[in-house]
């Protein structure tokens, strides 16, 4: 397993030299509870709760035999990106290999410091789930049944994933339609000649489910 940040306008990418011993994340809809008269609370779906999660990441002095990736042993160089990107209010893909994790995401103000004299540094980041709101809004025209041109081509559009270290093809497949079977007809659909061999940075075409029938 390994977390990497990958910013969705330049594709610049940042491997995180080490991964934590554990992390933990939070998907769902909230729950909004209404108290009816006469009859008490009454519980229905709310909207979907944003990610918002906090991490720590130990960027040690050199690389060192733990390090995973091409980590140049620089602690202050991953500082800069991150805070370049949390300044610039970059949007990031947040990439957790061999989870279902790939979402977008703002950091927050980058928490950074030195702990024993070593020279490994220790950054903390709060990380926000990014949410477009045309894309919420198209959401809330198809429930109501009144659905526009935009929002039908919005469901339709074809997405591009980059292949990151880690991943299979069978696993985007499953990130993407909830079906890891499909890795098969994903490969056909994109002149991939072995299903297994993918390799990073490969560009993936994700069309509607629809079009891998």
């Amino acid at each position: 397993m390994q977390i990497f940040f990958r910013s969705v306008k330049t594709d610049a990418q940042l491997a995180m030299p080490v991964t934590p011993a554990e992390f933990s994340v939070e998907f769902g809809r909230n729950i909004t509870v209404l108290d009816m008269a006469q009859t008490g609370e009454a519980a229905f779906p709310g909207l979907s709760a944003l990610f918002d999660e906090q991490l720590e990441f130990l960027l040690p002095s050199e690389a060192r035999n733990y390090t995973q990736g091409d980590y140049s042993g620089d602690p202050y160089a991953v500082v800069k990106t991150l805070v370049d990107w949390s300044e610039a209010g970059e949007v990031l893909r947040l990439i957790i290999t061999d989870t279902p994790v790939n979402v977008p995401v703002l950091l927050g103000p980058v928490r950074y410091g030195e702990k024993d004299g070593t020279g490994d540094v220790y950054v903390t980041l709060t990380m926000r789930r990014y949410r477009e709101l045309a894309a919420e809004t198209a959401g809330v025209t198809q429930e109501t049944g009144n659905n526009t041109r935009s929002a039908v081509r919005a469901a339709q559009a074809e997405k591009t994933y980059t292949v990151v270290k880690g991943d299979t093809l069978w696993g985007i497949a499953r990130k993407q339609y909830g079906n890891g079977a499909l890795c098969w007809k994903l490969a056909k659909y994109n002149g991939i000649k072995n299903a297994n061999l993918i390799y990073p940075g490969q560009k993936v075409r994700c069309p509607d489910k629809s079009k891998l029938a």
